[in-house]
């Protein structure tokens, strides 16, 4: 794990986004809404291990995935998601909790 400069704030970070995601699942989840969470999250995740680390990596593999993908609508980093299916907004949701709660917890270990 990348060290973490402050790890209290980390978790508080990264727990904020987590709690966030049960408001856009029962929003629809709009995609407006799920595309300013995962830009503020990626800003976090970037921030607190650095945007080539590992953390930063397993993060992107499980909800970043950006161009054109079967069913999804519009082109690289302007296009609207679909909300079903294996690249829609409620699998990344499910992976980047996963890898979320991880990363919190693996803050936690390194105190």
């Amino acid at each position: 794990m990348a060290k973490v400069r402050d790890p209290e704030r980390a978790r508080t970070l990264l727990q904020k986004q987590i709690d966030y995601i049960g408001r856009l699942r029962g929003s629809g989840p709009n995609p407006f809404d799920y595309d300013k969470w995962q830009s503020r999250t990626v800003e976090i995740v970037e921030h607190v291990f650095g945007s080539e680390s590992p953390e930063a990596h397993r993060y992107f593999e499980a909800a970043g995935i950006r161009g054109r993908l079967p069913g999804v609508r519009g082109q690289a980093e302007n296009m609207t998601l679909n909300i079903h299916g294996p690249w829609g907004i409620l699998a990344r949701l499910d992976r980047g909790e996963a890898v979320l709660k991880e990363l919190v917890n693996a803050v936690d270990r390194d105190d």
